[in-house]
């Protein structure tokens, strides 16, 4: 029986050891190494790689190769890291095995006996610290660092930067580490598990360091994590390239994508404009620029006589203009949301044609075009649909800026200008949703240009020199503006909010359920990105990354807002919608689809086809609720109804199930038809049972006689100036209510629109005698009418309240 302790001739094992300032220790590191390998095996060397150092390291290794001629000395003549040092020793080493230790001899490199064992059978065997001799705090960080490592990198292995390994020889050439510090060993084993190697562990007895100091120091931390972030990013999360390019081919497919997506956006974002406003928001919105353009005040927002400070005025100035070409209507004012919309789903496809491709591209724009939370949100009458169309356009052109290894100028100018027409529509939170993302993708992924602090003061010079003469004449014409804009309607509203409290997660139900059936794809697109191996890694683009950064930070921002409303997180539905349709390109490519087989064809048909079962089926179940509630006649209803349950039927065809790409062709279309259904039956009258529209116009001919005064109690509604046209409404609350009723005393006549119930029936109540309440028009959420004296009041009492009535007016 041969004797275990014997050398093997099987193994030829090269040992590197990197050494910086190790003079006090080097000697017997070099002597242990060689009397460890000269028991392992009869063919071995010694490569001590001295990384500049500045003692007698190199002496002493010299020193000790004058009797042990197996050790050799490769020398570096500055500090270069702990990395480059051990890719100096890789590179020269001769043997089939490849072994790497430390200078500082706290290892029993006997136990590279059962390491070198390990390697039979797998390509790497990296060893693990029992007992591990390290104070409390090196030991507690390092537990934290595996972990993370593991999480991010997929590395699973226990001990990461244990300092004994093994490697063949031919799976160390395409393991080579770029990092020049600490984060080589994290580094190979990312590497070694992207390309599926095995790799084997085994416990490995460690002993404190006798000589010499630790060249590992709690400033090492944050430098391995400098490495250990953009290695995640660019290496094994978004390793994969861009798309894009153009072609006579490409451009002309191209056309034809922004054809049909510019048709759908504008079927869906300009059905039925004509909706009547809804209150508050809508309607204050639309009665602004009214009461702007009548006063011809272009610089200062008013509303019922008062500056408007919550918000800046491009906003105001696109309605304005519609007002001046179409008439002051709700369908005019409609029509600027309705093109920011249209004009961010072109926006969001030319980003992603840019950066995917083209057929990536159009599914991102399509799952944009057909999110019903996206088009609702879009289609109100607020500032978000045209900031949303600004930040587009902002971080797009960022994106492109940063895409290569230099930032390109033009697309960094145009980047700031459109942030800068952020500023102008809704302040601030334009560079707060622009910059972070662009910054942090821009420190990530190590192939991203990075702007310097020249670049970035240029960017904000830009953008707030777009902003900043309305602000500078704002400042000047209403005292006490910067106060009230900046501070109270953006710092307390963010931090400490004063109205419109909703929980942390307040965003996330109605994004999942409001981009639906596109919503279903997250989990899938979750599964996508914790795939480690290479061929997985390498259909993940960079440009897929930056979409994600910018639609979770800006989710995560509006979420750690105190104030929270539907349509603030608008501008984080696009990058989403782009990252789920590079995902779904993915799933529908040609040469993904032949790599995995006809199974994954079939599951892909499959998924498609329950998605578009489940958009129907909301259709009819919205359909049927319709009806319930009186939105619906019953005949459209039936027809209706029959139309969605005939498709459900169709999409369970057996022809439909072994082709995926018509199958969500199927899903498209069915979902185009649910949401245009929607719009043009159903939207109309939900507007029209919660507006004030019919109400006001109902009494549009009494208030045309501007000698009726018009009254609101006990709040305003907005809508009421706005549809009859009067700038002289006046609002009363209920602590103001003895000034509403000695103006009531004191005219013949007041139009009074009023909240019924309690508010109502106590003003009623103290009416003085003579007067009375006469309900007009249509009554529902708002009760109108006139208040004015009983046509049999006594002369007197009249005649005694005349001298009022001239008064106030």
């Amino acid at each position: 029986m041969a004797d275990p302790h014997t050398p093997s001739a099987a193994w030829r094992l090269s040992l590197v050891i990197p050494a910086f300032n190790e003079e006090a220790g080097i000697r017997r590191a070099v002597a242990e190494a060689d009397d460890a390998l000269a028991a392992l095996t009869a063919d071995y060397e010694v490569i001590v790689v001295d990384d500049g150092s500045r003692d007698g390291t190199a002496d002493a290794v010299r020193d000790a190769m004058a009797s042990r001629p197996r050790v050799r000395l490769l020398r570096h003549e500055s500090n270069r890291g702990y990395g480059a040092a051990l890719r100096t020793g890789f590179e020269a080493a001769r043997l089939d095995r490849v072994a790497f230790t430390d200078a500082d001899c706290q290892f029993h490199l006997a136990d590279l006996d059962s390491l070198l064992r390990l390697t039979d059978d797998s390509p790497l065997a990296v060893g693990y610290r029992l007992d591990r001799q390290d104070t409390r705090l090196r030991r507690f960080v390092s537990k934290g660092y595996n972990l993370m490592a593991r999480a991010l990198l997929g590395t699973r292995v226990r001990d990461c930067d244990c300092a004994l390994k093994v490697f063949r020889r031919e799976a160390l050439a395409e393991l080579l580490p770029e990092s020049s510090g600490f984060f080589v060993n994290t580094e190979m084993l990312a590497r070694a598990r992207q390309r599926g190697y095995r790799v084997a562990e085994a416990g490995v007895r460690h002993r404190p360091r006798r000589e010499g100091s630790s060249k590992v120091s709690p400033r090492d931390v944050p430098r391995v994590l400098k490495a250990l972030l953009p290695f995640w990013w660019g290496r094994v999360l978004f390793p994969g390239v861009d798309g894009g390019g153009s072609s006579p081919e490409r451009r002309a497919e191209g056309v034809g994508a922004f054809v049909l997506l510019a048709v759908m956006a504008t079927l869906l974002f300009f059905a039925r404009p004509g909706c009547p406003l809804q209150e508050p928001q809508e309607a204050r919105y639309a009665e602004i620029p009214r009461q702007m353009l009548a006063e011809g005040s272009w610089v200062v927002p008013v509303l019922h006589g008062q500056p408007y400070t919550d918000k800046p005025p491009l906003f105001y100035w696109l309605v304005m203009l519609t007002y001046r070409l179409f008439g002051v209507h709700d369908w005019a004012a409609r029509l600027v949301p309705g093109a920011c919309g249209v004009l961010t789903v072109l926006l969001a496809y030319a980003w992603g044609r840019r950066t995917l491709g083209g057929r990536a591209a159009f599914l991102g724009a399509l799952v944009l075009c057909l999110s019903a939370r996206f088009v609702y949100l879009g289609r109100q009458l607020t500032p978000d649909a045209p900031l949303t169309a600004c930040l587009v356009a902002a971080l797009a052109a960022a994106h492109l800026a940063v895409r290569g290894p230099v930032p390109r100028r033009g697309w960094w100018l145009a980047s700031a200008l459109a942030c800068g027409l952020g500023l102008l529509t809704k302040g601030p939170v334009a560079l707060a949703l622009v910059v972070p993302p662009v910054f942090a993708y821009a420190t990530l992924d190590p192939r991203a240009a990075r702007p310097r602090l020249r670049g970035w003061l240029i960017y904000l010079i830009v953008a707030g020199g777009v902003a900043a003469p309305w602000y500078a004449a704002m400042a000047r014409a209403v005292p006490g503006f910067a106060g009230d804009f900046f501070w109270h309607h953006h710092v307390e509203r963010f931090l400490t909010p004063f109205d419109h409290q909703e929980p942390l997660w307040y965003y996330l139900p109605g994004l999942l359920l409001g981009m639906l059936p596109w919503s279903l794809l997250l989990p899938g697109l979750a599964r996508f990105l914790s795939r480690h191996s290479s061929r997985q890694a390498t259909r993940r683009p960079a440009a897929l990354g930056f979409f994600l950064l910018a639609s979770l930070w800006g989710v995560l921002f509006f979420s750690a807002s105190g104030c929270k409303r539907p349509a603030y997180v608008l501008p984080a539905v696009p990058a989403l919608a782009l990252a789920l349709g590079c995902y779904l390109d993915v799933l529908l490519t040609h040469q993904f689809v032949a790599r995995v087989g006809s199974l994954f064809a079939r599951r892909a048909a499959a998924f498609a086809l329950r998605a578009a079962q489940l958009v129907l089926g909301l259709g009819l179940g919205l359909t049927v609720a319709a009806v319930a509630v009186g939105l619906l006649k019953r005949a459209d209803g039936f027809l209706l109804g029959c139309a969605a349950a005939a498709g459900l039927f169709g999409v369970t065809r057996p022809a439909l199930r072994p082709r995926p790409r018509l199958a969500w062709g199927v899903c498209v279309a069915a979902t185009f038809a649910v949401l245009f259904v929607g719009l043009h039956e159903l939207m109309p009258d939900y507007a029209r049972r919660f507006s004030l529209r019919g109400q006001v116009r109902s009494v549009a001919a009494v208030a045309a006689d501007e000698t009726v005064p018009v009254a609101c109690y006990p709040r305003r509604w907005d809508s009421v100036s706005f549809y009859l046209g009067r700038d002289d409404v006046q609002a009363f609350t209920p602590a103001r209510r003895p000034e509403l009723l000695a103006a009531l005393r004191g005219r013949r006549e007041t139009l009074l629109f009023a909240k019924p119930g309690a508010a109502l029936d106590g003003l009623l109540a103290e009416l003085p005698p003579g007067m009375e309440f006469v309900p007009r028009g249509r009554q529902g959420s708002l009760t109108v009418g006139c208040v004015r004296y009983r046509l049999e009041a006594p002369a007197g009492l009249y005649a005694a309240a005349e001298p009022s009535v001239h008064r106030n007016r």
